[in-house]
């Protein structure tokens, strides 16, 4: 009975490790490679996401250099931010019309607040002009139009389509806006030898390697944390309403040449009131140079002015006889005006006074120094009105030409006035023994005196550099007034 149990059980597991094998190999060859299907589409690939944003868009990077910034415009300088803020008010909303335009992030109007505080006629040491801070070199290529009458990087929206095409092209040029903002402050050239001689890629390396100069490096964050505060600013304690922004200016058409104090009289407004409505003139009057100038005034003064503008009663006389009338009184303006003479190196006070017929005390006004003393070479010096019959010997000069022409045509105008002259009195020399003393040489003795080293040589029979002991006697020859007298 054992014998048949343990059979039993021998052949049971024979047969059941038989079917285990057999399950394994089914599940292998169901395993096994397929074939690939030839004629089903690839899968496409995923998208490699941009390194950087578009250009219409101004990320903030998470820096302890913005951090701080923000920090201290909402601790340390919060007053002054939030005057700024407030004049921010005023440009914010016309200045963002023009970035979305070009295509930029309009946020970077924050710019102005960082450069000037929003101030159209802010001056910078390096010649910087406007809310936007640009520079003659810049204002010229962007094409904003600088004279003796307007300067257009004080205007705030001229300037600040010019700002923002420099920004697109500074974008274009390095790709990245931090880049960019480091170089409309310290310039193109300055970022690209950083970047060349360093071989970092963006600002924050730049900056933390020490390769730009220290305003850039505090200049790129201070921009972010204003564009962060201007974002949320109740979040850091300030009070910001640009989307309220109300017209304060409307412009009319005036001809050039117009008085800004004349139009002011006409509405009712200052004359001071009219320039800070614009800030690119630089004189109270149109530019006599164009025909029409767009002139802004305060809102609901449009009308006014078109209607003196109309009122306004044209010159009766014809402008030849104008000119003739007003002509004697410039040319008697002109001939009274000061020239300008540029002092040669052998020239004195007398020499100068004889040439232009004026006395050598005239000519030394009220400085209390000798009217024969040489002059410091290479100045210029303003001679005193000329008469109708003063000469000009010098015809390099065109203003010395031009006053000429012009005298001329005053006394074809004016009868000629006798001018009797009185005979010079004539200079006798004065002899003068001088010992010398310790500590005396001949330029000191000289400069007492008021005579040349070589005169005093000449007069004593000494070199220049011939040292004098003291206890000599040295003959001196001046005028009777201590004036320079020569042999």
């Amino acid at each position: 009975m054992k014998h048949r149990v343990s059979a039993f059980l021998v052949l049971s597991g024979c047969i059941f490790s038989l079917l285990s094998g057999c399950t394994l190999l089914s599940r292998q060859d169901s395993s096994g490679p397929q074939t690939p299907d030839l004629t089903s589409p690839a899968p496409p690939k995923p998208e490699q996401p941009s390194v950087n944003p578009p250009k219409c868009e101004l990320p903030i990077p998470r820096q302890r250099t913005i951090d701080a910034a923000v920090a201290g415009f909402s601790d340390v300088h919060h007053r002054g931010f939030q005057i700024e803020l407030d004049r921010a008010c005023n440009y914010v909303q016309p200045a963002k019309k023009i970035f979305r335009k070009t295509g930029l992030p309009p946020d970077l109007v924050y710019v102005a607040l960082v450069e000037s505080g929003f101030i159209p006629k802010a001056r910078s040491r390096a010649n910087a002009v406007g809310m936007w801070q640009i520079i003659p070199q810049t204002g010229a290529r962007l094409g904003l139009l600088k004279n003796r009458w307007i300067d257009e990087r004080c205007n705030p929206m001229k300037a600040a389509q010019a700002a923002a095409d420099y920004l697109s092209h500074l974008y274009d040029i390095f790709g990245d806006w931090p880049l960019a903002l480091a170089a409309y402050n310290a310039g193109q050239r300055t970022v690209r030898e950083a970047l060349d001689r360093s071989g970092l890629k963006t600002f924050w390396e730049l900056a933390e390697a020490g390769r730009l100069p220290a305003e850039t490096r505090a200049y790129v964050p201070r921009v972010f944390a204003a564009v962060i505060i201007a974002r949320a600013p109740g979040r850091y304690g300030f009070w910001y309403r640009p989307d309220h922004y109300v017209a304060r200016y409307e412009k009319v058409s005036v001809p050039g040449g117009v008085k800004l104090a004349w139009v002011g009289k006409q509405i009712g407004v200052p004359k001071t009131e009219l320039l800070n409505c614009n800030p690119e003139l630089c004189k109270p009057v149109t530019p006599p140079c164009c025909s029409e100038y767009k002139l802004c005034v305060p809102l609901g003064c449009r009308d006014g002015v078109l209607a003196a503008l109309a009122s306004r009663q044209p010159c009766e006389a014809k402008p030849e006889k104008e000119f003739a009338r007003s002509s004697g009184s410039f040319y008697k303006t002109l001939a009274q005006a000061p020239a300008v003479y540029r002092i040669a190196r052998a020239d004195t006070r007398v020499n100068r006074a004889r040439r232009y017929k004026r006395t050598a005390t005239a000519r030394a006004g009220k400085k209390h120094t000798g009217s024969s003393r040489r002059l410091m070479a290479e100045r210029l010096a303003a001679v005193p009105a000329l008469s109708a019959h003063g000469r000009v010997k010098s015809g390099r000069s065109r203003q010395h030409s031009a006053t000429r022409v012009l005298l001329a045509h005053n006394r074809k105008q004016t009868p000629a006035k006798r001018i009797d002259w009185k005979p010079k009195k004539a200079v006798v020399a004065k002899r003068v023994c001088y010992m010398v003393g310790h500590g005396d040489t001949l330029w000191t003795i000289s400069r007492r005196f008021h005579v040349p080293v070589r005169t005093l040589c000449a007069q004593n029979d000494l070199r220049p550099n011939q040292k004098i002991t003291p206890g000599a006697r040295l003959a001196i020859h001046t005028s009777p007034k201590g004036r320079l007298f020569k042999r």
